[in-house]
């Protein structure tokens, strides 16, 4: 069974993430980041939390999200349909 579930009141299409191990933002430590497609919307899931959980938005990039990225210091980016590419919370 999944851990969280959303409707498509608030979005179209997940967009796989990445738990954010990076230093730049200690709150966000451990948390499991993805994105929605269509609304652009990125969310986010405690990694280590409970079987049952309800996403939190986090940020609304305002882009079409069609992957994401790590680097060896934990950041992350996100790629928007375009091939633009994002450092996250810099978008």
């Amino acid at each position: 069974m999944p851990i969280a579930t959303y409707t498509h009141s608030v979005g179209c299409s997940v967009t796989g993430g990445y738990v954010y191990r990076g230093s730049k933002y200690p709150d966000l430590q451990g948390v499991y980041l993805f994105g929605d497609y269509c609304s652009g919307r990125i969310w986010g899931l405690d990694a280590a939390g409970a079987n049952s959980q309800t996403p939190v938005l986090l940020y609304d990039a305002a882009a079409a999200i069609s992957s994401f990225g790590e680097d060896n210091a934990g950041n992350l980016y996100l790629v928007d349909r375009n091939g633009d590419i994002w450092l996250f919370k810099d978008t």
